[in-house]
């Protein structure tokens, strides 16, 4: 196993560098300035100027990567958007779902995601990914087939639980691998690509559920809500079979068929370059480690400050429905259009982050927009009617920076393979956990469509997020 040299003690108590490999042109890797002409083709898309076998290799690992992750993202956002869809098209009268039954079944679901998510990062660092994650795949699917079985609330609330469980290895686990095999100039707008597959699946849902309720509900014996949840479970099958193959875990252990030999050599070589470590399994000296460092406490408030800030914009439909002027119809769809909202800026974040290699500007700019609408919709009295609905919409610009922020956490912990997956691991699980509560008490809904706690809960929030990505920045920079 190759070492770092002896004057870098630092380095080496993390973990051994991966193996050296003959040098590469520095040109293209961004060294050297690049003529206007090319720094256009690598903003369009990073691997037009790349070398023919590394442009080969590039859209291979895109092709079996973002399949899976893409597709498999989007069924688990289907799935969630179906529950609610579900309980309004039947489920609520035949299952006698009564009380906060409904608000249980997102709760059960939130501590199975919250609960797995830290372990099974952990896991990840002694078992393979390519075995881990598509049999946490294959689990989900079953239990998303009991879902539509089930005949009691009861019984809903252990099949959203293990959904929960299933679904908290998935989100950190695709950073992971994406973290691992792609560079500065590719991985935002890939981590970005990921992301922004869920929200289709979100304005896809409503339309799929008035499609099956009208054509298969009664079919078989079974309405039209339970056929969601069959249909959910047979789109991710095979998507949870494809992962056995596509899923190539990391450079330093692939074992994939569908790379070369000198392919797998030249992803070595991208990490070396990027400064990436080989995979270190965990130790409780390592979690020591992780501890003693700001990385794990500064990323992980920024991102719970993020996340519990971006549940303002999902109550539009309550504000619609108050005005007594629009149809059931259009509650419902309206609002989706934050979901276009939030892929398009999703995307362009991911553009432009990779295409100037900027990151906490992307971030910054996100925040601005969305504090700009929380304080419309805080103050509410006088803010015109259409400044209001304005402001709905531009919530839609925050979530996108999201994973834009975890390519800032997965390039600055590059050089610690266990600090990488484990951060990646509490970011989103810590941030869920506060998310689970936080909302019942500032969006009460008897307080809709004002909603003056929330929404000015979620000004200081962003204020929070804001500081404390600065302090990042800050850190960042102190440590070089």
């Amino acid at each position: 196993m190759a070492t770092l040299p002896t004057k870098d003690v630092a380095a080496t108590a993390i973990s051994p560098v991966l193996p050296p490999s003959p040098p590469i042109d520095d040109a293209q890797w961004g060294e050297k300035r690049k003529p206007l002409r090319r720094r256009v083709r690598e903003l369009l898309w990073d691997s037009f100027d790349r070398s023919p076998a590394e442009r080969r290799f590039i859209a291979k690992i895109d092709f079996f990567i973002l399949t899976w992750a893409g597709f498999s993202y989007f069924s688990k956002n289907l799935n969630s958007n179906n529950l609610s869809n579900a309980y309004v098209s039947g489920m609520k009268e035949e299952l006698n779902v009564v009380g906060n039954q409904y608000q249980t079944f997102t709760t059960m679901w939130t501590i199975g995601y919250v609960i797995s998510q830290i372990p099974s990062q952990l896991v990840c660092t002694r078992v393979r990914l390519s075995l881990w994650c598509p049999s946490w795949e294959l689990f989900w699917v079953i239990v998303t087939f009991a879902s539509s079985a089930v005949k009691t609330p009861y019984q809903l609330y252990a099949c959203r639980f293990l959904v929960g469980l299933a679904e908290g290895t998935f989100y950190p686990a695709v950073h992971t691998v994406l973290g691992g095999w792609y560079t500065k100039q590719e991985l935002a707008k890939r981590a970005c690509i990921f992301f922004a597959s869920a929200f289709i699946g979100s304005m896809f849902s409503g339309y799929l559920q008035a499609a099956l309720y009208t054509g298969m509900n009664g079919v078989h014996g079974l309405a039209g809500w339970r056929w969601l949840f069959v249909f959910d479970g047979v789109i991710t099958l095979p998507m949870a079979v494809w992962g056995y193959y596509a899923l190539p875990d990391l450079p330093s252990n692939t074992r994939v068929h569908w790379l070369k030999a000198e392919e797998k050599e030249l992803a070595l070589e991208r990490m070396r370059k990027a400064g990436k470590h080989l995979e270190e399994p965990f130790t409780i000296h390592g979690l020591k480690r992780i501890l003693k460092k700001w990385h794990f406490w500064v990323y992980t408030a920024y991102y719970t400050f993020f996340i519990c800030s971006e549940n303002i914009g999902t109550y539009m439909n309550l504000w619609l429905k108050s005005l007594d002027r629009y149809s059931v119809s259009q509650i419902n769809t309206y609002p989706t259009v934050i979901n276009a909202v939030t892929i398009v800026t999703t995307l362009c974040y991911g553009w432009v982050s990779d295409g100037l290699q900027v990151r906490a500007p992307i971030v910054y700019f996100s925040l601005g927009v969305c504090f700009f609408a929380a304080c419309n919709l805080a103050v509410w009295d006088g803010v015109p009617f259409g400044l209001k609905w304005a402001s709905f919409y531009l919530t839609g610009f925050a979530q996108g920076s999201g994973p834009v922020f975890l390519t800032m956490v997965n390039e600055h912990c590059a050089g610690d393979s266990l600090e990488r997956k484990f951060i990646l691991g509490t970011t989103n699980s810590v941030a869920y956990a506060f998310n689970a509560w936080i909302p019942l008490i500032t969006y009460n809904t008897n307080y809709a469509p004002r909603f003056l706690v929330g929404n000015s809960v979620t000004v200081g929030l962003i204020v929070c997020a804001a500081a404390t990505l600065t302090l990042a920045v800050w850190l960042q920079r102190r440590d070089g």
